[in-house]
C-alpha cells in the first residue's frame, strides 16, 4: 500500500497564478469540489495502514467549504495530515486555532518571487505582506507545540541573489524548513492575452538544467485522487490522463497495484520518462538558479 495520498479537495483557487494551470485556466477539467462520500471513502480504507493524506492538488484546499470536517475526520482515524495552501482563507483567529487544535502535522505555505512586486507579478494579486504576517501569527501561535511542521517554499524568476538572501532572513525565523525553487513556465500557453509581455519575455529568456527526479518518488510512495474521486498515477497529472480507477467503484489497493502503476513503476525505475506527464515533469528545487 502507499505511504500517503495526495487529496485534491477541489480543483478551483482563488487566485490566478500565471504559471498554474487552474490560475491561467488552461485546465481542462471542470472546477468541482469533492463530496464527503468520498473523502470518506478514501479516509476509511486508509485508516488501517495508517496511510497519510495529504490536501494537496490543482486548488486551493482550504475554499471546501467541509475542509475542517474532512481535516477531522482524516485526524480522527489518527492519519498523518498535510497541507499545501496559499494561506488566503487562514487569516482569522478561528482558521488559526482550528488548525493547531485539529491535530495538522503539516503545513506549507506557498510564495512565488521574494518580494511583494515578484509575487504580484505572478500571482495576480497583492498578498506577499499579509502571507507573511499570517505565517508569522500562526508560527507565534503554535509556540512551542511539535506539530504542525511549518515550511515556506517559493520559486524565483530572475530575482538577484541578494533579494533571495533578504526573503531567507525574513522568513526563517517564522518556519522550520524554508525552500527556493526555480519557476517553470511549462503550464503556461505564451500566446495567451492575459499574459504580460514581461512574464512572455521571462518564459522565452529562461534558460534552466532540467533534470528529472531521480528517482522518482511518485509512483513509488502515493496515490493522487482528484475531487471527483478519481484515482492518477502522480500529482503532475493535472488533467487526468491515466486512469487508476475511481475510489467510488475501485478500491485504494486495486490502484496501488494496478497494471498502470506497474507499468510506470517499471519504466521509472528504469530510468525511462518518455511516459505521459512524465517526459516534461522536472525537480525545479533541484536546479541550479
Amino acid at each position: 500500500m502507499p505511504s500517503h495520498i495526495d487529496v485534491e479537495l477541489t480543483s478551483v483557487c482563488n487566485f490566478r497564478c500565471q504559471m498554474c494551470p487552474t490560475g491561467n485556466l488552461s485546465l481542462e477539467r471542470p472546477g468541482t469540489f469533492m463530496e464527503w462520500e468520498t473523502f470518506e471513502r478514501i479516509v476509511d480504507q486508509c485508516e488501517p495502514h495508517g496511510i497519510g493524506i495529504r490536501f494537496i492538488g490543482w486548488g486551493e484546499p482550504m475554499m471546501h467549504p467541509q475542509f475542517f470536517r474532512f481535516l477531522r475526520y482524516a485526524t480522527d482515524a489518527l492519519l498523518p495530515t498535510h497541507l499545501n495552501t496559499n494561506g488566503s482563507k487562514i487569516g482569522g483567529e478561528f482558521e488559526q486555532t482550528s488548525l493547531l487544535g485539529l491535530g495538522l502535522d503539516s503545513i506549507k505555505f506557498s510564495f512565488q518571487g521574494t518580494s511583494r512586486e515578484s509575487y504580484k507579478e505572478m500571482r495576480n494579486v497583492d498578498f506577499f505582506e499579509q502571507l507573511f504576517n499570517i505565517i508569522r501569527t500562526f508560527h507565534r501561535r503554535r509556540a512551542d507545540r511539535r506539530r504542525p511542521f511549518v515550511s515556506v517554499s517559493t520559486s524565483v524568476t530572475d530575482e538577484h541573489p541578494s533579494t533571495i538572501e533578504v526573503f531567507k532572513k525574513r522568513f526563517a525565523p517564522y518556519c522550520d524548513q524554508l525552500s527556493v525553487g526555480s519557476t517553470t513556465f511549462d503550464f503556461m500557453d505564451l500566446d495567451a492575452a492575459h499574459h504580460s509581455d514581461r512574464v512572455k519575455a521571462l518564459a522565452k529568456a529562461q534558460t534552466l538544467e532540467k533534470r528529472h527526479f531521480d528517482p522518482c518518488p511518485e509512483v513509488f510512495d502515493k496515490v493522487a485522487i482528484h475531487a471527483n474521486g478519481s484515482g492518477h498515477v502522480c500529482c503532475n497529472d493535472y488533467n487526468g490522463e491515466t486512469d487508476l480507477g475511481n475510489i467510488h467503484h475501485d478500491t485504494l489497493e486495486e490502484m496501488w497495484n494496478s497494471d498502470t502503476m506497474t507499468y510506470y513503476r517499471e519504466y521509472l525505475a528504469e530510468g525511462k520518462y518518455n511516459l505521459p506527464n512524465c517526459t516534461n515533469c522536472f525537480n525545479y528545487l533541484g536546479t541550479k538558479l
